[in-house]
């Protein structure tokens, strides 16, 4: 059976719509719930929740796969799709976006409606046992923690923004709409966070919640949002404020189920492999909150399509599109913990590096592929006449799609996913896992001045992947490294480069690749290619924050537009 919801009057600045809800309960009408249905029975309540989970966007959920690691030094988008504006300091008011499929502004709001209207009606729904009770505060539960997620994605982007606490309807205006100050924004998420945590477990007695909001991720958004508020970009950072963050951190770190034990745990790993696995995995013990994909219908995991190579075999016919850049690919240490040093174009670069550098980068001769097809990757040129190109390079037959840096992308394809079946690919988005936290609270012991502290816990990310351990000299530096390398492609370094204020140092650097020549006796040349894959411009203080559309400075004239104008 499909059931549908009526339309539901406008989210704020724009119009929406709830999407239909497929086998939800087998009563009548089966065309439409009118509101009155819909919050008299706990089931349909829960299932105009769910909506709003479906308002939360993934990095490998967007039908043109733009990833905020394009935006940074970590990798060059093939297609563009829009992400020139970003990456060139166009943005502007008139030209808002971040890429063709990312409107912040507008998604942010629309979903923050759509969970206001579910606090506002929630209270209505009755109960008629102690189970119903508990299901029905766990309901209002995520819905303070969706609230405060909406409002932590404007937050990274925009600092100050209207706080938006009831439901607009479409006779409404937004005449007396006008930002609140930043601190109020971060302090209204911390507040929605500790809500949440008050009402959620942290685990679900029935598994089928898996995805759901949890106290677990009330309490890592909340410690998210306290050392976004203690960095240099959201104002001025202070040891109040970094000790606030580090024990929210902290809070995350030592949450214990009912039965005492961690509610999280860094997986274990033995290999590049076991580490690459690990974020495939929705049972991952790491994972804090995630967006899954089911197998037949629903939201879709577009990774295989973007981001896998463009030679032929299963696991292959990809695009290509999002392709690591060399910087990226030097930051990988040697296996011994020692930096990788550039060396003789003769020695292959490839060789001898940490687990991270495998589980993250396809490169030239690495092998790629599932069961049968797994072959090895050519994305060498030739180098003299006679020699014939690799399949997965710019002289192969897919070369429009070929990678232009020398690299495509390796973390979060699961390997097992066989291509040529007919169920999608179920593989998670990790919007927060332990690790995280980790470096989190590193970093606020490290400008709170107790580095062994923090050198024990960038030591435990360290020490899973088989590294040594670091020392103190440096230590801000080799955090930064860290969390550059551990966090990889996983949308956090276009944040961690603005709320450090070293964007425009970064930003403005150019995009480069590797050349890698094949000759007939079978060796390779490593060339460290001279012209830039992408040219990039950064623009300070403006760039750091992303503009507001013209049409809702026009629609809401009290928004300040700065620091565009």
């Amino acid at each position: 059976m499909n059931t549908s919801y009526k339309k539901i009057l406008p989210l704020f600045l724009l119009a929406g719509t709830l999407v239909s809800c497929s086998d939800l309960l087998d009563i009548d009408p089966l065309d439409s719930f009118t509101d009155s249905a819909v919050w008299n029975d706990l089931a349909l309540a829960e299932a105009n929740l769910n909506q709003q989970y479906l308002q939360i966007e993934a990095d490998n959920g967007r039908s043109t796969y733009i990833m905020y690691c394009n935006f940074t030094d970590e990798a060059y988008h093939m297609h563009g799709y829009g992400t020139e504006t970003t990456v060139r300091g166009e943005l502007s008011p008139d030209k808002p976006s971040l890429g063709w499929t990312i409107d912040t502004w507008y998604k942010n709001y629309q979903a923050i409606n759509g969970v206001n209207r579910f606090m506002e009606n929630i209270g209505k729904v009755s109960t008629n046992s102690e189970a119903d009770a508990t299901w029905k505060n766990e309901l209002k539960g995520q819905g303070f923690f969706l609230r405060a997620w909406f409002y932590s994605e404007l937050y990274k982007h925009y600092g100050s923004v209207p706080l938006i606490k009831k439901t607009y309807e479409l006779e409404e205006d937004f005449l007396n709409v006008k930002r609140a100050p930043i601190d109020d924004v971060a302090t209204y998420i911390v507040e929605q966070c500790d809500s949440a945590a008050a009402l959620l477990p942290v685990v679900y007695k029935d598994n089928s919640d898996l995805g759901r909001a949890t106290k677990g991720a009330a309490l890592a958004l909340k410690a998210r949002t306290l050392l976004f508020k203690a960095s240099p970009l959201f104002g001025t950072p202070s040891n109040e404020k970094w000790l606030a963050a580090a024990e929210a951190n902290k809070a995350v770190i030592d949450l214990k189920k009912e039965s005492g034990e961690p509610a999280y745990l860094l997986t274990p790993v033995n290999n590049a492999d076991d580490y690459a696995q690990m974020f495939t995995d929705y049972n991952n013990p790491e994972a804090i909150f995630m967006k899954l994909y089911s197998k037949k219908d629903g939201p879709r995991n577009w990774s295989f399509t973007y981001m896998a190579p463009a030679g032929p075999g299963s696991g292959y016919q990809g695009w290509g599109t999002i392709q690591p850049s060399q910087k990226i690919a030097d930051a990988f240490e040697m296996e011994d913990g020692t930096p990788y040093v550039r060396k003789d174009k003769s020695v292959n670069p490839y060789s001898n590096r940490e687990w991270r550098f495998y589980s993250s980068l396809i490169y030239d001769g690495c092998t790629w592929g599932y069961g049968e097809y797994e072959r090895e990757v050519e994305i060498y040129t030739a180098g003299e006449e006679g020699v014939v190109g690799g399949l997965d390079g710019r002289e192969g037959p897919n070369y429009r799609n070929a990678t232009q840096t020398g690299y495509y992308m390796r973390k979060f394809l699961n390997r097992n996913y066989d291509t040529y079946g007919t169920e999608g690919d179920t593989t998670p988005w990790f919007f927060m896992r332990l690790a995280e936290f980790y470096l989190n609270y590193a970093e606020c012991q490290i400008e709170l001045g107790n580095i062994p502290e923090a050198i024990t816990y960038i030591n435990l990310i360290r020490n899973r992947v088989n590294l040594p351990r670091i020392s103190a000299d440096n230590i801000r530096e080799k955090y930064e490294h860290e969390r550059m390398v551990e966090l990889v492609f996983e949308g956090q370094r276009w944040f961690d480069l603005r709320r450090w204020l070293q964007s425009e140092k970064v930003m403005n650097e150019n995009l480069y690749g590797m050349d890698i020549l094949k000759y007939k006796d079978g060796k390779k040349e490593y060339i460290y290619r001279e012209k830039a894959v992408q040219e990039r411009k950064f623009i300070a203080p403006q760039n750091y924050w992303c503009p507001i559309p013209r049409s809702e400075l026009q629609k809401a004239p009290l928004l300040d537009p700065a620091p565009y104008k």
